[in-house]
């Protein structure tokens, strides 16, 4: 019998996808809901990922109202998980019983398909309770200037860290505690002597820890942390490394959770992406279905993303929005690298940096300049002249741990970004009572950066340097003063 059901839908699928090509009328506005991108894949290779997009969207209407973090995440949360559930439930029917394999998601209302061919995706676009139908192509991350390391360490603290003043909010006893920090980038070498006592699944004990909520890989299910390329062990080092003989991170005694959204060459995929804000927005175990096992409760306070969603490889500028906003939403700062595409004005393009609820951060050099190489603003995709990067930080010559316990010095605005997610961890570290608040977080951070003028835009702010070059210890004194 169940045999017999799914050739007979088959056939009133082919009907469809038949009815579709010949009737013009009809088939107009159904294939107008297929992007580009996805016909022009089906063309080539027959077959394509695909992002299915429904039409119902939560209200999450004022999320700030809310007094702490838990309670705005527990609200996003059980919000978006209640409508994906409902609204999916019919299309994950029907999916189910033609067995193609698919992946829910909730941050954004969407289901993963992946080799899905011309007359499935036709099917799914005829029907009214689907808005779009988007290619999940592999996206290449912003790609780091590796540099020569020197032979022998001759410095505990690197430049970059005392240029801004963190070595000066440590002398006060603040140093990141109490503050939880997420990765989501290639993987992290969790056994690195630099990161490893700052993992928050660390028993302490030997190479013994518990992964669960900890620990996500999109990429291949890892059941512990890895990173086959280099770049989000790096990242994560500038936000919380330390060792006996060198001290890279920001928050030292911050503790970290990652996800990996990107293989061992830097690629990723706008669902992977997703993936991994959702497991941050709520954590779930090993194994878990995020729609059901998430715990808010364990999410992290600020999110460093070294990583860039390019359109000309296929990524909608739309596609990750509604996540990033969402993620704010549930109290948690984006940090977001503003790109590598300098120096011409306008050439921040990529998501997540072109968003404004990502907090995006421009690269600066030893001698407090814009490095040449870090994008600019305004951003215009959205018909205004969306003034960006946020704030600058040191991006040249920024030394960090890698796989297998040794350094390298690179430069890129991949490094610049976590010590902004550093400061960050840094100022809920010293006023815990601004965690969840993260409007009030951002606004502090501009603030209080040393103003420069840029070559795009002169005044403060401008596109080059944004708000200014970040300081370290300006910004805990303002979270100090900031009231409850």
């Amino acid at each position: 019998m169940r045999g017999n059901r799914w050739i007979l839908t088959v056939i009133a699928l082919l009907g469809v996808a038949y009815a579709l090509t010949v009737h013009g009328e009809r088939a107009a506005p159904v294939l107008s809901k297929i992007k580009p991108s996805v016909h022009a894949a089906l063309a080539v290779q027959k077959r394509a990922d695909v992002l299915v997009i429904l039409k119902e969207k939560a209200r999450l209407g004022d999320t700030p109202r809310f007094a702490t973090q838990l309670e705005r995440g527990r609200y996003v949360y059980e919000t978006l998980t209640q409508i994906a559930r409902r609204s999916q439930h019919a299309l994950r029917q029907e999916l189910d019983a033609q067995g193609v394999s698919y992946r829910a998601h909730y941050l954004v209302n969407m289901i993963a398909i992946p080799n899905a061919d011309a007359n499935l995706v036709r099917a799914l676009a005829a029907r009214d309770d689907v808005a779009r139908i988007e290619l999940n192509p592999r996206v290449k991350a912003l790609s780091p200037s590796y540099e020569l390391e020197q032979a022998q360490q001759t410095t505990y603290i690197p430049w970059n860290l005392t240029l801004i003043n963190a070595d000066k909010v440590w002398e006060l006893g603040i140093t990141g505690k109490g503050v939880i920090v997420a990765g989501a980038d290639t993987g992290v070498d969790w056994l690195h002597p630099a990161l490893i006592n700052q993992y928050r699944g660390y028993s302490g004990e030997d190479e013994i820890a518990d992964h669960n909520y900890n620990w996500f890989d999109t990429v291949e299910s890892s059941p512990e942390p890895i990173d086959p390329s280099a770049h989000g062990t790096l990242t994560l080092g500038v936000v919380v490394g330390t060792e006996e003989h060198l001290r890279t991170g920001v928050a030292f005694e911050s503790q970290w959770i990652a996800c990996r959204n990107m293989d061992f060459d830097g690629y990723g995929t706008p669902e992977r992406y997703i993936g991994c804000m959702e497991f941050f927005l709520a954590p779930f175990p090993l194994g878990g279905d995020p729609m059901t096992q998430g715990d808010p409760s364990k999410a992290p306070q600020v999110i460093n993303n070294s990583w860039g969603c390019p359109p000309h490889e296929g990524c909608e500028p739309d596609t990750l929005k509604e996540a990033v906003e969402r993620v704010r939403a549930g109290g948690m700062l984006f940090v977001a690298a503003a790109g590598n595409e300098g120096p011409s004005c306008s050439s921040i393009n990529d998501p997540p940096a072109i968003y404004e609820a990502a907090f995006t951060v421009g690269a600066t050099t030893r001698d407090d300049t814009i490095a040449r190489f870090s994008s600019r603003g305004p951003v215009t995709l959205w018909g205004t002249e969306q003034i960006e990067p946020d704030v600058s930080a040191p991006g040249v010559s920024i030394r960090g741990p890698v796989p297998g316990g040794s350094y390298l010095s690179v430069g890129g605005t991949s490094l610049a970004a976590p010590h902004v997610a550093g400061i960050a961890a840094l100022m809920l570290s010293a006023a815990p009572h601004l965690k969840g608040r993260v409007e009030v977080l951002e606004e502090l951070i501009r603030q209080t950066a040393i103003p420069k003028a840029g070559d795009c835009g002169g005044d403060r702010p401008n596109n080059s340097f944004g708000w200014g070059r970040v300081d370290a210890l300006a910004a805990v004194k303002a979270a100090l003063e900031a009231g409850d």
